[in-house]
């Protein structure tokens, strides 16, 4: 396992959508730090998705959600005009490998295979969204962003199970965008 590599490649690698979009690298999420609000986030999603019956491990989605940008600690985050023209499933999954930790996981994630599997990518596209808000709050112009990820997750919200949850992460998104209308 290149587990030095993974640390560290995830604790520095700057995502590079802020970066395109002015982002400085210097106030850039990191993936390591979009990785651990993904995790708090799809852990939270689960339970509560859990609360409403359906069978689901909040801590197995938590681990997806945790492990699902790893790859890019070797590839790098690419940017959408290259993942839009080359197969970057292929090539996440070769990182994996290489790496010797999270292929399954980024599998399972891919593939949608599980209420686990679903959450997490909610998960995902939620902190995403969020950190576009908090980066719209200072003042740089990420309104692409948070229109696509808007689109993607109201996507995300009509599969089951996610949709027993679609009022609470509403609530999340709007509490985030009010706080900051709040701050202008």
């Amino acid at each position: 396992m290149k587990l030095e590599r993974l640390l560290n490649g995830a604790k520095n690698l700057v995502r590079t959508g802020w970066m395109q979009n002015g982002i400085p690298p210097a106030i850039g999420e990191t993936v390591a730090s979009h990785s651990f609000e993904a995790s708090i986030l799809a852990y939270i999603l689960s339970c509560e998705i859990r609360k409403k019956g359906i069978d689901i491990n909040p801590e197995h989605a938590a681990i997806i959600a945790l492990f699902h940008d790893a790859g890019e600690t070797l590839l790098g985050d690419l940017p959408k005009w290259t993942t839009e023209r080359i197969n970057k499933r292929d090539t996440e999954i070769k990182a994996f490998e290489e790496l010797g930790v999270g292929k399954e996981l980024f599998l399972e994630l891919k593939e949608m295979r599980t209420n686990e599997a679903k959450v997490a990518k909610l998960a995902d596209r939620l902190s995403t969204y969020l950190q576009a808000i908090r980066y719209k709050k200072l003042g740089f112009n990420v309104n692409e962003i948070i229109k696509t990820y808007d689109e993607e997750i109201s996507k995300l919200l009509d599969i089951e199970p996610l949709n027993y949850i679609k009022d609470l992460v509403v609530n999340i998104m709007n509490s985030l965008k009010e706080s900051n209308e709040d701050n202008k």
